[in-house]
């Protein structure tokens, strides 16, 4: 993505990248600052990316995401990091505020650190087989849900030790 280090500031829609086999890194989206959403709500959707190691070139993104984030099959990605000053994300059309899914290597949600605030759909994590803690969610007061009515989906997760990341939940779900 070097060829679009020139570009900066707000994204009006969502950032899509998806079938990107050999793309290692989101490098070049540096300056990128607030992103939009697209038409089904997703702010951010990330799939089919098997290279995929560093979200850190997202790290120019402050403030809310007013669609959902979505990151599928990113089999080598093990950490969230570049979406620390994202303090706080809406919801796609199906109701689901963060979808994480086949990332067998991810092992840390502190890249998500700073949300604050309730999330207004479902948090969904499935196949996350390294995932040891949900630490980094722990600033989030309630959880919405999806168009199934499931606020937490937790799938496939055998490392799992720990629901103490969601100690600043608070109400019913």
């Amino acid at each position: 993505l070097s060829g679009l280090r020139g570009l900066s500031g707000a994204l009006p829609g969502a950032l899509v990248i998806r079938y990107a086999a050999q793309l290692a890194s989101l490098a070049g989206l540096e300056d990128i600052t607030t992103i939009g959403n697209h038409d089904q709500g997703r702010s951010i959707l990330l799939e089919q990316m098997p290279s995929l190691q560093s979200l850190s070139g997202l790290r120019g993104l402050a403030g809310a995401l007013p669609g959902g984030l979505t990151i599928k099959h990113a089999p080598q990605l093990a950490l969230l990091d570049g979406l620390e000053n994202i303090s706080m994300i809406g919801k796609d059309d199906h109701g689901h505020s963060i979808w994480l899914e086949e990332m067998p290597a991810l092992h840390s949600l502190s890249g998500l650190c700073s949300l604050a605030g309730a999330l207004p759909g479902a948090l969904t994590i499935k196949h996350a087989t390294q995932l040891a803690s949900l630490d980094g969610l722990e600033n989030i007061p309630t959880i919405g849900k999806d168009h199934n009515g499931d606020s937490i989906w937790l799938e496939e997760m055998p490392s799992l030790q720990s629901l103490s990341g969601l100690r600043g939940l608070a109400g019913a779900l």
